[in-house]
């Protein structure tokens, strides 16, 4: 199989569990690397949305920081993360983001790729966008 080039991007909402005094969230959306595949009947998996509780790490939002990590997993054929198949694809530059993206990544859950009507393994790249509330953000700006 062939997965070198980025298929379109599907956002989902979450709330962030965090000890920081208000809520932050955390935007975590779903990218199968694609490209010209012999088995053209594949469909890359997708993330099922209300299942990610992914920690703000509390140092970076007291310090009103915002990153993205883009994650490499393999998802087998019952929406599963296979167990160690994750890694950093591109790290966000803070530690602490890639660290909490890295821990949460074994309770995502997925639909699984489908060859036809069969579910299947297949990997994907799941970016995990750290983002601040506006509230948040404003107060940044005024600091």
């Amino acid at each position: 199989m062939n997965w070198s080039r980025p298929g379109p991007a599907d956002d989902y909402l979450f709330p962030v569990h965090s000890s920081a005094p208000l809520c932050a969230v955390l935007t975590l959306g779903a990218a199968c690397h694609r490209g010209t595949n012999p088995d053209a009947g594949l469909s890359p998996a997708t993330l099922v949305s209300g299942q990610a509780s992914i920690p703000y790490p509390p140092d970076l939002y007291s310090r009103r920081l915002e990153g993205e990590v883009m994650l490499y997993l393999v998802v087998d054929s019952t929406g599963l993360v296979v167990r160690d198949s994750t890694r950093i694809a591109k790290s966000s530059g803070q530690a602490a983001f890639d660290a909490a993206a890295l821990e949460a990544a074994p309770g995502l859950h997925f639909s699984p790729a489908h060859r036809g009507a069969a579910p299947v393994m297949a990997p994907i790249q799941v970016p995990i966008r750290f983002t601040l509330p506006d509230s948040v953000k404003k107060i940044r700006g005024h600091q």
